[in-house]
């Protein structure tokens, strides 16, 4: 993949601005929380063409730079990890209960996150204990929501993704691996079509109500079908989860990324 990087005039404004260039069809146009805007495009796609697409999507992209500005003005502090913290988990506030333990321990209950650890942990350890909590919940979490809405892509003739789950600046989760392949491609590469794809989706969203870890799901789940995000990729998503574009807009809101 080939990529290179400038400034986009948006309005006032100049945002970050990457073309990246790959063994793709179809060019999409994507605003990132930072702001920053990234355009994937075939490899030889011309240059008159991405400024012609940019001019045309000139009013969305201001749209969406103006909003992702607007909710980095709204974001909270970040959490101090001390007793007492209010903490976002489930998509619910949970009140942050440090307690005297021998190991590290964290449970949830009552509306709480108790984290137990030896007298005298400092709060780095405290986030650390619920790191490694926050892992196993989302691992299992993920795996139950990916298993629920597999079911269509298998009958269409895709191995279940495997999942991994970290942290990540500025995506809700990544799918890599081969999409569908078509007429006699698909043909001539039957093991193309038995290579399982990769999901890696962001730790942050356990922080997120379970509708919208099943968004950020099925999102990654259409990629399956199509690579990129244009017409066909969006009657997908229409068709796999109707209500998905009040669910983005119900995670974003969240202000965790």
């Amino acid at each position: 993949m080939m990529t290179t990087t400038d400034l986009l005039r948006v309005g006032a404004d100049q945002v970050p601005f990457e073309v990246r260039r790959s063994r793709r069809r179809t060019l999409s146009i994507e605003v990132h929380p930072e702001p920053r805007v990234i355009v994937r495009v075939p490899a030889a796609c011309p240059p008159a063409l991405i400024e012609a697409r940019l001019a045309e999507r000139a009013v969305w992209i201001g749209r969406q730079v103006q909003r992702f500005r607007t909710l980095a003005a709204q974001r909270p502090a970040p959490p101090r990890y001390v007793h007492g913290d209010v903490l976002l988990y489930a998509g619910l506030p949970h009140r942050l209960e440090v307690s005297v333990a021998r190991r590290p321990v964290v449970r949830r209950e009552d509306g709480a996150l108790h984290v137990g650890l030896p007298e005298g942990a400092a709060p780095e350890r405290v986030r650390r204990a619920l790191d490694t909590w926050y892992r196993a919940e989302a691992s299992e979490l993920f795996t139950a929501i990916l298993t629920e809405r597999f079911d269509w892509f298998r009958d269409r003739g895709h191995p279940c993704p495997t999942l991994k789950v970290r942290r990540m600046t500025t995506r809700w989760g990544t799918l890599a691996g081969p999409a569908r392949r078509r007429g006699l491609l698909a043909r001539l590469s039957s093991r193309a079509s038995r290579s399982v794809s990769r999901m890696t989706l962001n730790l942050a969203l356990v922080h997120a109500p379970r509708e919208c870890c099943e968004f950020v799901v099925v999102h990654e789940l259409c990629h399956l079908e199509h690579r990129g995000h244009g017409r066909d990729f969006y009657r997908l998503m229409a068709d796999r989860l109707p209500d998905w574009r009040e669910r983005k807009q119900q995670l974003e809101s969240l202000l965790i990324l």
